[in-house]
């Protein structure tokens, strides 16, 4: 356990201001979690998904058209090749440029065809899905164990936490969808904190100048003295 006396950290933050901005954050994902179930309602009543799904179902043909021809030519080509053995030697016509031609006309559709695939944007309500599932995730995963810890001074559950922020794609990715920080440097910054001796001063003040996180950074705030820390407020 981290000592905590009268509410207070090592440094002049106190612990009660560390769980305000967690909270503040758990509020706005919430707020960000009900936007988007009441767009979603919103889509669904006017029959949006249905409309999407229609348009989704249309396909290019112009694409397939393309290919054929590029077939088509390069049969063309073959044939060419084909009579040319019959014809006199004096007879001199270059095919390769019309394969290369050819080829280049067959090839590039599908190319367009598999990166358009890989490329295949979500519809409206895929996004809003996504954002909600992200903070939801968000809380329940990081959020709420994180105030857990910290109003508990339990510096082994904010190891815990570190190696989930680590090994957990799923949560990296919401915590990323939901601009709350990069993973890796916030597992950093649990580390340093769970692990804090006065030999790692300089690590914690070079690891502020790159975590984004606000209740992390301050977090690693109250570990620095008073007077290192009243320049760096937010």
């Amino acid at each position: 356990m981290r000592d905590n006396v009268a509410g207070v950290l090592v440094g002049d933050v106190k612990t009660e201001d560390v769980l305000a901005e967690i909270d503040g954050r758990i509020k706005r994902l919430s707020a960000q979690v009900e936007i988007a179930e009441e767009r979603l309602r919103y889509l669904e009543e006017i029959g949006a998904p249905s409309k999407y799904r229609l348009l989704q179902g249309r396909k290019d043909y112009g694409v397939y058209y393309l290919i054929l021809l590029g077939l088509w030519l390069m049969a063309g080509v073959l044939v060419l090749i084909r009579m040319k053995r019959n014809l006199p030697e004096t007879f001199n016509l270059p095919l390769l440029p019309y394969l290369v031609i050819a080829a280049v006309v067959a090839v590039a559709p599908l190319v367009y065809l598999f990166l358009s695939k890989k490329r295949h944007p979500g519809t409206p309500m895929e996004e809003l899905e996504e954002l909600e599932r992200a903070a939801k995730l968000v809380i329940s995963g990081f959020y709420t164990p994180l105030r857990r810890a910290v109003e508990a001074g339990d510096v082994d559950g904010m190891r815990a936490l570190a190696e989930k922020l680590l090994n957990d794609p799923l949560l990296a990715r919401a915590l990323e969808r939901t601009h709350e920080g990069s993973p890796k440097v916030m597992a950093y910054a649990l580390y340093l904190y769970s692990t804090y001796d006065e030999d790692l001063k300089g690590d914690v003040e070079e690891a502020l100048t790159s975590l984004t996180n606000k209740p992390l950074r301050m977090l690693l705030r109250t570990l620095l003295p008073p007077d290192e820390t009243d320049g760096k407020r937010e």
